[in-house]
């Protein structure tokens, strides 16, 4: 008779379980918990070490410059001609979109970029501790699912690539799946290799990527400008007059012109409430200024020549057009070596929107058991269980759905924005962001701040009800139509306004009770980066600085000048 576990061991060999899956301290102590700030802390969550600090000015540049080099900008404009535009209308509206989201960005990436912390713990600041779970979780789990599509989407071109090299050995692979599995056992196969080649990055930690974006930023403009020429030679031109079934004008030309500004926007969103995951690891602040201009150079540009794509691949005999992925998979096989590069530009725009969040979310909601780098890993192998190609084949709802994200996640950055540059004026005391007790200035009330989420749901309310029209045509009126066609520039002016004037009826506290009073002017706390002297835990690269600053109020009524963070200065009045 085999004797089992008693109930005792059963619990105890479970609790060395969970022991040896927590996250261990860097300084080699045999302790779990890594972060110096209780359980809502660990290594990736706390504001990360000079050592991190490696993204510099040509990085930020070169990370949002090729972002916009992937399948969903080359479609954008695309895709556009469908309702009655023109190809220099939709120019002129991704240029509107580019500055528009520009300026979002650099207002959005100051905070992390001078304070040095992620999104899970930059957000608590305007939502609270705990609110703070309900914003990590929403983008956490939109990032998992789009992980898996846009691999999916990169496998294709994975595909045409196989069957470029292989010929007919590709094509006539046996196909031993159902139809019900919704894709054949070689798209299964371009799947899986294309997973194994991003798999490893998974194991790469944020502050050591710039380099992948420096790379794509070559690499993927030459893949487009390649298949553009390749485009125009195979069809003898482009015909840009011929796009359009149909012209508006008037009144419709202006709606249309919102929608259009509306669909460039989404696929741009993603790295707007991201960009605090990368912008943490900045050199310095001021190194974030050339990212903007990345986005403003490279969006407009590669919607254009994805529309000089789509004018030279038109059917003239139907009247439809080619959108630009199926040019490039359905593409000659004599021109695969420039395949190779749209599939590089997918993948990598699925770390900065997809893997990374993720990784970075999971920290944020079990910072006990999940480090960046873990999480990351663990987004690559749920790519597998949300069956992508099920998704796409069969969910067009839910993928009309998806796109939609912007109305729930543009709110979020606007409260962000708002709570940084004009409740709080820059002033951040860092280590009040991991605390999750009554008093502590983010814990609001039982960790929520309602400000915020008043905002968030009202400008969701405004906008939401497009979303069934998207979902059923027909179904809700033309207002609710348009409105939700002004989803992106609605929902973001709304929730920034209802959070400000929330703050200025019901203001919030800067800094914490027992250190009061302190300066409260334009990032007044930036020479200590969120640091008061009287804090409980100070990093040890901080803690010089912190009290020399402490040591400046000694010498009353007098001004003295103190290096700050990177090559500023900073003029303490005492």
């Amino acid at each position: 008779m085999v004797e089992l576990p008693k109930p005792n061991a059963l619990l105890h060999q479970k609790q060395l379980l969970l022991d040896s899956l927590k996250v261990r301290n860097d300084a080699g102590n045999g302790q779990y918990e890594s972060g110096q700030f209780g359980r809502w802390s660990n290594k990736d969550l706390d504001p990360s070490p000079p050592q991190q600090r490696t993204w510099s000015a040509w990085s930020f540049f070169a990370f949002q410059f090729s972002i916009a080099f992937s399948p969903t900008t080359y479609n954008a404009g695309a895709s556009l001609y469908a309702i009655g535009l023109n190809w220099w209308i939709i120019f002129i509206a991704s240029f509107v979109v580019s500055i528009l989201i520009a300026i979002l960005l650099f207002l959005n990436a100051r905070g992390p970029a001078r304070y040095h912390v992620g999104y899970p713990t930059f957000v608590r600041l305007c939502a609270g501790i705990y609110g703070s779970l309900v914003f990590v979780f929403i983008r956490g789990v939109v990032a998992i699912l789009y992980m898996a599509i846009q691999t999916y989407y990169a496998s294709q071109f994975v595909a045409v690539m196989l069957r470029c090299v292989f010929g007919h050995q590709w094509t006539d692979l046996p196909n031993h799946l159902p139809k019900s599995a919704a894709i054949t056992s070689s798209n299964l196969l371009a799947f899986g290799i294309l997973w194994i080649i991003q798999f490893p990055f998974a194991f790469v930690h944020p502050s050591k990527m710039a380099v992948v974006f420096q790379i794509k930023s070559v690499i993927a403009p030459i893949g487009l400008i390649a298949t553009m020429i390749w485009a125009l030679v195979s069809s003898h031109g482009a015909d840009f007059d011929g796009l359009s079934s149909q012209t508006v004008s008037g009144a419709a030309l202006g709606w249309s012109f919102m929608h259009a500004i509306n669909a460039i926007v989404s696929n741009v969103i993603p790295p707007l409430v991201n960009i605090s995951d990368l912008a943490r690891y900045v050199k310095r602040p001021r190194d974030t200024l050339p990212m903007p201009i990345g986005l403003v150079v490279s969006k407009p540009l590669v919607v254009f020549l994805g529309m000089i794509i789509t004018a030279a691949g038109r059917i003239g005999t139907c009247g439809t057009f080619i959108l630009v992925f199926l040019t490039i998979t359905g593409a000659q096989e004599r021109e695969h070596s420039s395949f190779s590069r749209p599939a590089f530009a997918t993948f990598v725009t699925n770390f900065t929107s997809n893997s990374i969040p993720v990784g970075c979310d999971l920290t944020g909601l079990f910072p006990q058991y999940f480090t960046i780098v873990r999480g990351q890993i663990l987004c690559f192998i749920l790519a597998w269980v949300c069956v992508p190609w099920k998704l796409t084949y069969s969910a067009s709802s839910f993928l009309t759905f998806l796109g939609s994200y912007l109305c729930f996640i543009c709110p979020i950055v606007a409260c962000m924005i708002v709570d940084y540059w004009v409740v709080r004026k820059g002033n951040v005391h860092v280590p009040s962001l991991y605390k999750a007790q009554q008093g502590s200035i983010y814990y609001y009330t039982a960790g929520f701040n309602a400000r915020a989420f008043v905002a968030w749901v009202v400008a969701i309310a405004l906008v939401i009800p497009g979303v069934s029209g998207s979902l059923n045509p027909g179904s809700i009126g033309t207002a609710a139509v348009r409105m939700y066609n002004m989803g992106f520039l609605l929902s973001t002016v709304v929730a920034a306004l209802v959070y400000y004037l929330g703050c200025r009826i019901w203001p919030v506290e800067i800094y914490p009770r027992e250190v009061q009073p302190k300066d409260e002017s334009w990032e007044a706390m930036r020479y200590t980066e969120g640091f008061f002297p009287e804090d409980d835990v100070i990093p040890d690269y901080l803690r010089e600085r912190v009290l020399d600053g402490q040591l400046m109020h000694v010498n009353a009524g007098k001004d003295a000048t103190l290096p700050a963070s990177g090559d500023e200065k900073l003029t303490i009045h005492v």
